[in-house]
């Protein structure tokens, strides 16, 4: 200890020069909003979507969607028609397809004809009548460009593999610009998500993090009440979060969503340990002992270092549980937190002190004086005096406010998809509203199948599985290879025909079918359904629901449906990507949550050399968890990339009340003091710091619910009710159970030699 007083300027001219050094880095930080790159490529969905990828092309598509009361009036027709037209053109999209380039199968006079699906622009309200009849029977364009009451078109945009979704996106809006309508204009698909996502982290990032910073330098005032009680803890938190984050580009990986949760906690966990440093400050200094700065720096080194280097690693060990997650973002968060906790451990047990050395002795705080601390007027004081009287009825009661809920675990579901990430009211959920009601879905499964696509049995069987998974309420739009075929037999016989509407009997008809469409139109419009060998084709599945219990029961419907078939080649979509995804973050969450308790029951056990120390440990946890999921069942928030994330974090933080408790009691029983006063001593002196290590928590946390994130909102509601509960499990069940039941690791090694009640404590009881 004399080492940090003997090298302070040392210390502090390193810490600074460090910080600044890596700092540099931060211009490299980019940012990844993709939710695909959340998980391995090794997994069955992403696998499978990749290889039907390597077929048909990149999947990601851009919806353009022109809504009014009437789309196919002139003007708005004419503004589709430009709008493609200069599309089609633009760097980086591969083709797209509307009103003007889908087809129109249609027969005459014996003869096939492939027409865009629009040709000509209706010029009068006859003309536009006919035009309308002749688009609801066209399979290849209703429900997929226009939608069946007309109030609505779309343009699908696909994206080049080697395409840059900024330049994209800036060139679409430069042509919308140039063409303006009265016709409102929503956006739809992955790229869109994407980009939504990219502009409202970013957005967070400068939002969020000063807004902590300030609510904490607030609330630091608020309860220190002097300058120092700001400075050093507020320093702690800077130099760690940008040590932490300047990690992130120089290890090489990207800024995800859920990264926005690092800097937050760092504001949040970090200053814990500075806090407890300026709470033990102020208790030493307003003491009865006279101490020079340099001699109250080394007492709070020598009581603190201890308590302090455990709490943060039971936290860094409660965090790095997420390591064994399967979200990949999840597990660098846990490296990143982990490295910006374990500086502010440093920071606070080596620095702070160094510089408290060199301050100025600040007056007394007259509530910590020994004389005031037992006065019954403090809020601590009537706890622990509440706690003392009432210890054997309280761990019923809070088995009881458990066990009731508890029950809402029952209730709680998982959700994966990015729509769900936005408020009601954002653009990426009021387009996700007129896709899922009318374009089949946003949510989309794939099928590939592999053989001769001339076949007449495979194709029936391939609309055989189309018929059935139609049957499905969650699904409103199938497209396949045998639609085409069907179509164009609907331009060469009658209505009434045995093969009207029906896929030849013979592969050579079908042949010649497919012979016809390439003479009379365009082959690359059906690229995307089967390719230009006829041996790979492709089924795509919209589904209107994003709820993850659904997909799963569609997804188990095809794999029986198709089970022993050898020409299904692959399972994909991005919809069976969610859907493991959602699996993937139960299995998760349970999986790292069980580590995580693992560890502070290790790490407790180890430290206080007792499994009962482990166990006692995890007894505020194990019901602040049942709490917390308990809560987001019954008030509906469910498990997501974000909220599956909460518990871990739980732990790592809420086992440093436990902590702080169990170290500071233990030395009041060591020097021989009753049971009831080393209770109230411990609530007094230390459940201060424990109290403003949680508020300060809380506080870092609550700027959350202005994110534009609706996840990570709910994670800042749910950070300040699962702090109440480990705050509560801490302070008032713990020490409950340590007065109702005997734990030797607390007690003295001679039980009999301890001593009198303090005389003031004797009174305030």
């Amino acid at each position: 200890m004399q080492r940090i007083i003997k090298y302070r300027w040392l210390i502090i001219a390193f810490s600074f020069m460090l910080t600044i050094a890596v700092s540099f880095s931060l211009h490299n930080l980019t940012i990844d909003p993709d939710l695909k790159n959340y998980f391995p490529e090794s997994m069955e969905s992403m696998v499978a979507t990749n290889q039907i990828e390597k077929h048909f092309g990149n999947q990601d598509i851009i919806m353009i969607i022109f809504a009014s009361d009437d789309i196919i009036k002139e003007e708005s027709l004419v503004r589709i028609r430009t709008i493609d037209r200069k599309l089609k053109r633009t760097s980086g999209i591969r083709k797209t397809t509307s009103l003007f380039s889908a087809s129109h199968i249609y027969g005459k006079d014996g003869m096939m004809f492939v027409d865009p699906a629009v040709g000509k622009i209706p010029a009068n309200d006859e003309e536009a009548a006919e035009l309308k009849k002749s688009l609801k029977g066209n399979d290849l364009v209703m429900n997929i460009v226009v939608a069946d009451n007309f109030r609505s078109s779309a343009i699908i945009v696909a994206l080049a593999d080697e395409a840059e979704e900024d330049s994209v996106f800036a060139a679409i809006h430069r042509v919308l610009d140039e063409t303006p309508g009265n016709e409102q204009v929503h956006f739809g698909g992955l790229p869109y998500l994407r980009q939504a996502m990219n502009k409202d982290i970013r957005r967070d990032g400068l939002i969020l993090v000063p807004a902590a910073l300030l609510l904490m330098i607030i609330f630091l005032f608020i309860v220190f009440r002097e300058k120092r009680g700001v400075m050093l803890p507020f320093l702690v938190v800077v130099m760690s979060s940008v040590l932490a984050l300047s990690m992130i580009p120089l290890i090489g990986w990207k800024f995800y969503l859920i990264t926005l949760l690092v800097p937050i906690m760092l504001i949040a966990i970090a200053n814990d340990y500075g806090i407890h440093i300026v709470a033990k400050y102020q208790e030493i200094n307003a003491g009865e002992r006279m101490l020079s700065m340099k001699q109250i720096a080394l007492e709070i080194s020598r009581k603190l270092w201890r308590p302090i280097m455990v709490t943060g690693l039971t936290t860094i060990g409660g965090i790095a549980a997420l390591l064994a997650h399967t979200l990949i973002p999840a597990r660098q968060m846990a490296v990143i937190a982990g490295i910006g906790i374990l500086a502010a451990l440093l920071y606070s047990t080596i620095l702070l002190p160094a510089i408290l050395s060199l301050m100025k002795p600040s007056r007394p705080l007259k509530t910590l004086q020994k004389k005031n601390r037992y006065s019954g007027n403090t809020l601590l004081n009537r706890l622990s005096l509440f706690i003392v009287t009432h210890y054997r009825r309280i761990p019923a009661v809070a088995l009881l406010i458990t066990a009731v809920i508890g029950i809402g675990i029952i209730f709680l579901k998982v959700d994966s998809n990015e729509e769900n990430f936005f408020p009601a009211k954002h653009p990426v959920k009021e387009a996700s509203k007129i896709i899922n009601a009318k374009y089949g879905g946003s949510e989309n499964l794939s099928l590939m199948f592999k053989g001769d696509m001339l076949d007449p049995e495979l194709l029936n069987r391939i609309d055989h599985y189309k018929k059935t998974l139609l049957e499905e309420e969650e699904i409103d739009l199938v497209m396949s290879f045998p639609d085409v075929v069907r179509e164009i037999s609907k331009s060469l016989y009658d209505q009434g025909s045995d093969y009207y509407d029906k896929i030849p009997p013979t592969r050579n008809a079908v042949a010649q079918f497919i012979e016809l469409y390439n003479m009379n139109g365009d082959p690359e419009e059906i690229d995307q359904l089967v390719d230009f060998n006829y041996e790979y084709s492709h089924m795509i599945i919209r589904l209107n629901s994003v709820n993850n219990s659904d997909i799963n029961r569609i997804i188990a419907k095809i794999r029986n449906m198709t089970a022993g078939d050898a020409n299904v080649a692959a399972i994909g979509g991005y919809g069976f990507v969610r859907s493991q995804l959602a699996n993937q973050v139960v299995r998760g969450q349970f999986f790292s949550l069980g580590i995580a308790l693992l560890i502070v029951f290790t790490l407790l056990s180890l430290i206080f050399r007792s499994l009962k120390a482990g166990a006692i440990s995890t007894v505020p946890l194990g019901i602040s968890i049942i709490i917390l999921f308990g809560i987001m069942g019954f008030t509906g928030v469910k498990l997501d990339v974000a909220t599956a994330l909460l518990s871990s974090m739980m732990i790592g933080v809420g086992v440093d009340y436990t902590i702080h408790f169990l170290w500071r009691y233990r030395e009041e029983r060591l020097q021989h003091r009753p049971k009831k006063e080393a209770i109230i001593t411990t609530i007094n002196t230390t459940g201060r710091g424990i109290i403003f290590n949680a508020f300060s928590v809380i506080i870092g946390f609550v700027v959350l619910i202005i994110s534009s994130f609706t996840p990570i909102r709910f994670f800042g509601i749910l950070v300040v009710l699962s702090i109440f509960s480990c705050l509560a499990g801490a302070l008032v069940l713990l020490p409950a159970m340590v007065l109702k039941y005997k734990f030797p690791f607390l007690e003295p090694k001679n039980r009999k030699m301890d001593g009198q009640p303090d005389q003031e404590l004797l009174k305030a009881i």
